[in-house]
């Protein structure tokens, strides 16, 4: 590696940074490692060559220089050689609060507050502040932690940093270009005035100068802005560090082009909708509506490319269909793309085994991919809105991902799809990072309310609308809507579903809880003729069961099946967005309409066949005001289809393209946005106060952990009839393949489960066992708990 380094500082070659890797007998040293954070640095710079304007830290790119260039001198110590070297077994200090002695050799032409930003990027590269402050506290010459760290520094390895910045740090900056973005040699002090700095004194002020700036900004509240520096400082060190660490090498550059996303999809500019047009050249904040089958994705995809930004993230609520996004974007921007969400490890091991890997090349890769999705090494990342939140929920390292979304581009899908609590949070990060990171967003839905919409277009200023064409919504005549009396679980309902099916017809029937979808794929099993198939979905499978279930229904129920065949699909609203399916007829429990439109989307999707029918029923079980809160916003949606459905005296209604988003707009009226705007406003005020205004970089609040990890991802448990397959993949080369059999709970069923005693409880390195019993076609079955209707959820 040192052969690729332009300037190779001398007497340095046996101070290591890094000892050798597995399967490597070759130590990194500090000046390769250096180099290489370095190396990633320019990368970083380069791709964002105006973030000192974004900053307002017009020297930016010289702090930061200097901080990755001093940040591990402190491993110079020869205590901390021989614990690389393997010969002591630990090193009670922290070699970057040695790296702080250096800090005077290059602050001469900075200003104290400069210095103190130098400072803070280098001390907290590993820890939060609160983690070293420690460091302090004055003591005794013999006791000084300090003064150990120092007298372990021989004058020949000093002299010899001092010749590193004195001959090599000209030459360092030329080759990776960081002259041009403000980047300067310092005035270096004589060498025997620079040996005279290294003093527990001087690293003491340099840490207490930080400290009052921390202080500071905590008593005063602090603007967005005064601390943005910081993020950048902290954010883009830890980026460079890790990305060095890993030894990846060169990062991919982004390559986005609307030639190339026109030529991967076969589809000619003259071709496009007018919509896909008008996205193609906006700049700035967008807003798309249009519906389902009409390219909202290649219209999302031009407005990106038209944004000249260096990142892409495509946010999406659920995994299957962040994966299905990943695929397809994958074949746009090969080798750019990143997947990350909570199973996305096991995903791309899935991918891999298809692909003939071993278990232990997939295994290894997949790691790889997940690894680097979750740095900022891909210009483009497929993830969920979580994602992004945890950075406003000041988990450790989110100055590093507040980094990573600065000057970003955000495409958001389905952003109806969050109930109001949840969309408040997401919809205040969204104003916060595009006020104070120069991030641009582009919502879109085939169903978005007004009041959402009115948010939106609050909170992000100029927005352009973007609309699909009068006349390509007037040509959109699919559906035909009908209203059922009674529950969809009624006998009688049951068998007109039944008999569509006998007559050769693909029926899709959605629940609004999994015991409802669990008894209707019951009853179908007993009274469907073998030859028809017949398929349960919801989200209380395992990650394989899942898979292989979403499998086989688009091979028999996607967009271009081989056959056009009879078949049965029974659902629970993970159906509504995470699959491309395309069926002839829908019978549907009541729900909120945008939910409704979503699911009468998975209907007839392309409109190539005559209008199909769509069966909502009006019977509300008292259960689904568990599902749905508020319930008054599914009784207002069936009262406004009850308006149209009496026009056309029981013939039912054709859907009109054009006048749905009215019917949305309609439901949310009197109650129901009264009910809506108190719960989205409350949240949102909370999540500001509590989250956003306390953001702090140099610092991160662990206690906020277990509350995200509570508030959004849920759990995973195993059921106890797999404990022994998840046993024996654990322990093998397929270990990775262990998750796979995990069944995603809610929070509160596990707490429910585990009141009932019927949970034991896991540990960090294995996951919870549910004594429930499961199995592949019906999935985890809790029907048979006592007063089990009180577990009811909607996943």
């Amino acid at each position: 590696m040192s052969s690729g380094i332009p300037c190779m500082p001398q007497g340095l070659g046996h101070l290591w940074a890094k000892s050798p890797r597995s399967g490597s007998d070759s130590p990194q040293t500090l000046v390769e490692h250096t180099w290489e954070a370095l190396m990633r640095l320019s990368d970083l710079a380069h791709q964002r060559p105006d973030l000192p304007d974004l900053s307002e830290q017009p020297r930016l790119w010289h702090l930061l220089f200097w901080a990755i260039f001093l940040h591990d001198w402190g491993k110079a110590a020869q205590g901390f050689q021989r614990l690389l070297r393997g010969k002591e077994r630990r090193w009670p200090f922290r070699h970057e609060i040695l790296s702080l002695a250096f800090v005077d050799w290059v602050a001469a032409d900075l200003s104290c507050e400069e210095v103190t930003f130098l400072v803070a990027a280098i001390a907290t590269h590993h820890k939060d502040f609160d983690e070293i402050e420690g460091y302090l506290d004055e003591q005794e010459p013999d006791l000084d932690p300090i003064n150990a760290m120092l007298v372990e520094l021989s004058r020949e390895d000093v002299v010899s940093l001092y010749r590193w910045i004195e001959t090599c740090a000209g030459p360092w900056m030329d080759a990776l270009d960081m002259c041009s973005l403000g980047v300067l040699c310092p005035t270096l002090p004589p060498l025997e005035q620079a040996l005279d700095v290294l003093t527990p004194q001087v690293v003491r002020r340099h840490l207490r100068h930080l400290e009052r700036m921390l202080r500071e900004w905590e008593e005063e509240f602090s603007p967005a802005t005064t601390q943005r520096p910081g993020v950048f400082l902290r954010g883009l060190v830890l980026q460079s560090d890790h990305l060095a660490s890993a030894g990846w090498g060169a990062l991919p550059q982004p390559h986005f082009s609307g030639k190339a996303i026109l030529q991967t999809l076969a589809l000619p500019y003259r071709r496009l909708y007018a919509h896909q047009r008008i996205a193609s050249r906006t700049r700035g904040h967008a807003i798309l509506l249009a519906p389902t089958g009409t390219g909202k994705t290649e219209a999302a995809l031009l407005w990106a490319v038209n944004q000249r930004l260096p990142r892409l993230f495509y946010t999406l609520p659920y995994q299957a269909s962040m994966n299905a996004m990943f695929d397809r974007l994958t074949r746009i921007f090969p080798g750019q793309v990143g997947l990350l969400h909570g199973r996305s490890t096991m995903a791309q091991f899935q991918r891999l085994m298809e692909q003939s890997y071993t278990p232990g090349e997939a295994t290894k890769l997949a790691r790889l991919f997940r690894n680097r999705a979750g740095l900022a090494y891909y210009p483009v990342r497929v993830f969920s809105p979580y994602q992004l939140l945890k950075a406003a929920f000041q988990l450790k390292g989110h100055e590093a991902l507040m980094s990573d979304f600065s000057e970003a581009a955000f495409i958001f899908d389905e952003i109806h799809a969050y109930e109001p609590a949840r969309l408040a949070m997401i919809v205040a990060t969204i104003e916060y990072l595009a006020r104070y990171y120069g991030a641009r967003f582009l919502v879109m839905s085939a169903t978005l309310p007004a009041p959402i919409r009115g948010v939106l277009e609050d909170v992000l200023g100029q927005v352009t609308p973007i609309y699909a064409s009068q006349r390509l919504l007037a040509g959109l005549r699919r559906h035909r809507l009908l209203l059922a009396e009674g529950d969809l679980l009624e006998e009688s309902n049951l068998r007109r579903a039944l008999e569509e099916a006998r007559q050769g017809r693909r029926v899709l029937i959605v629940c609004n809880t999994v015991r409802r979808a669990q008894q209707v794929w019951l009853w179908m099993r007993e009274h469907l003729t073998p030859e028809i198939p017949l398929f349960l979905l919801h989200g209380r499978f395992t990650g394989r069961d899942r898979a292989r279930k979403e499998r086989e229904m688009l091979r028999a129920a996607g967009l271009n099946p081989a056959e056009h065949r009879p078949l049965v699909v029974v659902a629970t609203q993970v159906v509504e967005v995470s699959l491309n399916l395309d069926l002839d007829v829908l019978f549907s429990d009541p729900a909120p309409l945008e939910a409704l439109l979503q699911r009468i989307g998975r209907v007839n999707r392309l409109g190539r066949r005559e209008l199909s029918p769509v069966y909502i029923f009006l019977g509300v079980d008292k259960v689904f005001q568990r599902v749905y809160r508020p319930i008054e916003q599914v009784n207002r949606t069936l009262e406004v289809l009850k308006e149209h459905f009496a026009v056309s005296h029981g013939k039912g209604v054709v859907l009109d393209e054009r006048f749905l988003p009215q019917w949305l707009d309609d439901v949310y009226t009197s109650e129901v946005l009264t009910l809506w705007q108190s719960a989205f406003e409350s949240a949102r005020t909370d999540f500001e106060r509590s989250f956003l205004r306390v953001l702090q970089p140099f610092r991160s609040n662990p206690a906020l952990a277990d509350q995200f990890h509570h508030l959004f991802d849920g759990t995973e448990v195993l059921p106890e009839s797999l404990y022994d397959e998840y046993l024996q993949l654990h322990d093998s080369e397929r270990a990775l393949e262990a998750d796979s059999l995990l069944v995603p709970l809610s929070w509160g069923l596990r707490a429910m489960l585990a009141q009932r005693g019927q949970l034991r409880a896991g540990s960090r390195d294995f996951p919870d066992v549910v004594s429930v019993p499961y199995d592949d076609e019906r999935g985890l079955n809790l029907d048979i708990l006592p007063d089990s209707q009180s577990l009811e959820a909607p996943d």
